[in-house]
């Protein structure tokens, strides 16, 4: 009977004209959750920049329909994200998935040079096609941000889309079946050369505990560019190994841990967090973001 119930709904028609209707009534996100469909939405970033985002059905994308970019999903580092590409030329996005946070880059300054990394292929194909719906120039590449040029294992599922995979571990939730799947992987370093990149500006690295190996692969460049970084943060293990690379090649980094809720607060190490996502950034930046200085004070975010 579930399964019955779910194919009728797929197949129930103009669920995006009757969404839209009833979008401004501000459904609770234990009901809009469930209320979702499949089709082209138009994303606005802010009174003069706009996107649009094929909506595949999926939880990030169905967020951003019913709550706005900066409504639920992400929304503190997003609001951020969203005044750091303003200030930024440069940017990588590492670990894209359908490129929610390209299109916002490139949506603010069509000059800027963004990068857009992805390697799961299914996935990496729903990126190319975000591009092409808005035409942005993106340069798209389908690998693995590593610390070594070649290839890897990824712990992969048969669902149509996927969130989560990691590089040479297996991840997922018992009971959950996957299947090993061999991907590419390059350094930054490596990709930079390659493609010409100029300094690096500003990244976002969400790549499941890999981010350690994202930054080995990028020491050549690391202190040179010293960009503002958006990381996520799963555990203390990952934490500690980014801030020993970032104590290697670079000093003045200042940590910032994210509060999803709507707080941030500086603090002297990194460390896994509630929310995972930490800004780092040197002091002209959390200047110009207006961020707390002293330790363990929170700013409640507007």
């Amino acid at each position: 009977m579930k399964s019955l119930l779910k194919s009728l709904y797929h197949h129930l028609p103009f669920k995006k004209q009757l969404f839209s209707v009833i979008r401004p009534l501000h459904l609770p996100e234990n009901i809009y959750r469930h209320l979702h469909f499949k089709g082209v939405i138009n994303v606005k970033v802010d009174e003069h920049s706009s996107f649009k985002t094929m909506h595949y059905g999926y939880q990030v994308e169905n967020e951003i329909f019913w709550s706005g970019l900066t409504g639920n999903w992400e929304k503190e580092s997003l609001k951020m994200w969203i005044t750091l590409c303003r200030h930024s030329k440069c940017i990588l996005d590492i670990g894209a998935n359908t490129g929610i946070y390209s299109l916002i880059a490139k949506s603010i300054n069509s000059n800027n040079t963004i990068v857009a990394i992805e390697p799961v292929t299914r996935v990496f194909k729903k990126l190319q096609h975000n591009m092409a719906l808005n035409n942005y120039n993106v340069l798209c590449l389908d690998v693995a941000a590593s610390d070594k040029d070649g290839e890897a294992i990824i712990y992969d599922t048969d669902d149509e889309h996927t969130y989560s995979v990691t590089v040479n571990e297996d991840r997922s939730l018992p009971g959950v079946v996957t299947k090993p799947v061999t991907i590419k992987t390059a350094r930054l370093d490596t990709l930079i050369e390659k493609h010409h990149i100029p300094k690096v500006d500003l990244m976002k690295i969400d790549v499941e505990t890999h981010e350690p190996q994202v930054l080995e692969g990028y020491k050549k460049y690391l202190k040179e560019h010293q960009p503002t970084m958006l990381i996520e943060i799963l555990n203390d293990e990952v934490a500690q190994h980014v801030e020993n690379i970032l104590n290697e090649c670079t000093s003045g980094y200042i940590y910032f841990n994210i509060d999803e809720r709507g707080g941030i607060r500086k603090t002297e190490h990194l460390s896994r967090s509630d929310y995972f996502n930490f800004l780092i950034c040197k002091k002209p930046v959390a200047d110009m973001l207006k961020l707390p200085m002293a330790y363990d004070e929170i700013e409640w975010l507007s």
